[in-house]
């Protein structure tokens, strides 16, 4: 022991005090021994001053030994009194031991003397110890971690709470018993091996390590053991120490996190993070879509500013609305052209958000890159349909529309001169015809454009006006949809209109139609004859039909009209036998209506 010891000798004695006092002194390393004698002035010196060990007389005027203990005691249960006395006997010896000192020893020579010495350098270095010993037990008690202690032979000789609760076995159950009680063969050569290497003159002083414990029931719980060996003198090895950590939560997290970066790493989008902490704001993370999509590794780009993808034709306001979001630290969203490693331009639809810490700071910006090259080259191509589209619509209403109107005229000049003629109602009847063609044909033309602003459209209402602006006769109409979709108001009752003059003139005058729900649309159907087997295999066709004198250009519509919407359409057979037409694909944007009973 090299720290000071500070003890209090209290003897009625000057001369066994100084005597005392010099043999401590030649015993100890470093010793500091205080003499008083009387014990009142020893309580005294106890309250104020702080003392590792007292040693204390037996028979003295004031008050025995004990009685000084006794009073010693009420205040400080723990300091090593030592009970050094001339008047040895017996029973004084059993008083003494029973009442708790830590020694008893009769005055003597030199041996005793020595034995006194030794004793009092046992008794501090055992409280010491004992309180360090207290501190760390607080601090794991603390901490709640499961401890055990093995003796050298590997058996358990102690577990606290904590680590009983871990196994759901009780503490005497495991007590006794070797680490095999609770572990596999595997996680218990691994546990030798690593006590081995504490052992060896080179070892660490402790390892860590991760093991599964196997619980009295339920599936083994991932810990992490920190071990080390108990403390010993010489080469006697008396054990080990251990502390486990249950790591079930921080597992879990590992395995969420590395499924978080595979999602990430083959998201079929871009996706770059950004530190604005940096300067420049550089990407600290690429995905591979994002390295397969612009042609750049991730040496290339980590810890540069996304910027080195725009090039001459990337458009300045584009640029200039994610910079703007970026200062605001809002979301965005912008279509804008970028360019490949090897020089190749590729549309990309860059979404930008900010990445908040608890509170709501900005620590990060994801990105999101979707290549949409195809999408805008078939949007150009689509422009350029329309553009021919509305060319041929003029050319027909102009060109064509101009002769058959003087043709019509004409032929009711005709009429009214010759009054009626077989050949002249033929002639007229085969005009009008050309004039239903016309219309029908401007019709498509002008439904095969791309579907502009869309508004929120009932489908109840809508499905009866456009019932009412058809000659429907004598049929009934069933709505049974309580739906409101996203739509071209116009364009959708054009679809409803030819879809029930196509029901009434292909089902009779008396058929039924029904309007109702699917998961993702709505169905059109009929209780007529159904679709006729010549004409099913290209229904939607312009100018397929199986009426006479119909123009076969209604379906060829509703599917332009679908079409544009980008909807899907299927037409099949209803459960009486007639036509059903099922429109898929198409946001809802209230619930559908109870499915009738």
């Amino acid at each position: 022991m090299t720290d000071r010891i500070d003890v209090l000798h209290v003897d009625d004695d000057p001369s066994i005090l100084d005597l005392t006092t010099a043999y401590l002194d030649r015993e100890l390393d470093a010793v500091d021994v205080a003499s008083v004698t009387d014990p009142e002035t020893a309580l005294d010196r106890l309250a104020e001053e702080t003392f590792d060990c007292v040693i204390s007389d037996y028979d003295m005027p004031e008050m025995t030994g004990l009685d000084f203990f006794e009073r010693l005691r009420a205040d400080d249960s723990a300091i090593p009194f030592i009970l050094y006395t001339g008047k040895g006997s017996e029973e004084i010896a059993s008083q003494a031991l029973n009442a708790g000192v830590t020694g008893y020893f009769q005055k003597g020579g030199p041996e005793q003397l020595r034995r006194l010495a030794n004793r009092v350098e046992q008794a501090v270095e055992d409280a010491r110890t004992r309180v360090i010993a207290e501190r760390y037990s607080t601090v794991i008690e603390a901490l709640n971690y499961p401890v055990y202690v093995v003796d050298e032979t590997g058996v358990f000789q102690f577990v606290n709470e904590p680590f009983a609760e871990l196994t759901g076995y009780d503490r005497e159950e495991i007590i006794g018993s070797t680490p095999g009680f609770i572990k596999d063969d595997a996680a218990v050569a691994e546990a030798e091996e690593r006590l081995g290497q504490i052992l060896s003159s080179e070892g660490p002083d402790a390892q860590r390590f991760p093991v599964d414990i196997q619980p009295k029931e339920g599936e083994p719980i991932p810990c992490r053991d920190h071990m080390a060996a108990l403390p010993y003198d010489g080469e006697e090895f008396e054990g080990s120490v251990g502390i486990l950590r249950d790591v079930s939560d921080e597992r879990r997290r590992e395995r969420e996190l590395e499924m978080k970066t595979r999602a990430l790493d083959e998201a079929p989008v871009g996706i770059t993070v950004t530190d604005p902490q940096q300067d420049d704001n550089p990407m600290v993370y690429v995905n591979d879509r994002f390295v397969e999509m612009t042609g750049y590794d991730r040496s290339d780009s980590i810890g540069v500013n996304c910027r080195f993808l725009q090039g001459p034709d990337t458009d300045p306001q584009a640029v200039e609305t994610l910079r703007r979001a970026l200062d605001a630290d809002e979301p965005a969203s912008v279509e804008m052209l970028n360019y490949r490693k090897d020089g190749t331009e590729f549309w990309n639809r860059v979404s930008i958000a900010p990445i908040r810490a608890a509170d709501g700071s900005v620590t990060h910006w994801v990105g999101f890159q979707r290549d949409i090259t195809e999408f805008k080259e078939r949007e150009v191509a689509l422009e350029r349909q329309n553009e021919r589209l509305e060319s041929f619509a003029g050319i027909v209403s102009h060109d064509l529309r101009n002769p058959l109107n003087v043709a019509q005229a004409r032929a009711q000049f005709l009429q009214e001169d010759i009054g009626d003629n077989e050949d002249l109602d033929a002639l007229q009847t085969a005009l009008d015809r050309i004039e239903s063609i016309v219309e029908q044909t401007l019709t498509l033309a002008r439904e095969g454009e791309t579907v502009g602003e869309v508004a929120s459209v009932a489908l109840p209402e809508l499905v009866t006006d456009s019932w009412e602006t058809v000659d429907t006769a004598d049929a009934t109409l069933s709505v049974e949809t309580d739906q409101t979709i996203p739509a071209d108001p116009a364009r959708l009752r054009s679809l409803f209109e030819n879809l029930i003059r196509n029901a009434v003139e292909h089902g009779g005058p008396d058929v039924t139609v029904r309007v109702g729900d699917l998961d993702d649309g709505f169905y059109v159907e009929d209780d007529g004859e159904g679709i006729p087997e010549a004409v099913r295999g290209d229904l939607f066709s312009p100018g397929k039909t199986s009426t006479q004198n119909n123009t076969g250009f209604g379906l060829a519509i509703v599917e332009s009209i679908a079409t544009a919407h980008g909807w899907q359409v299927e037409a099949t057979e209803a459960e009486s036998g007639g036509a059903r037409f099922e429109f898929t694909g198409i946001e809802r944007l209230t619930p559908p209506a109870p499915a009738p009973q």
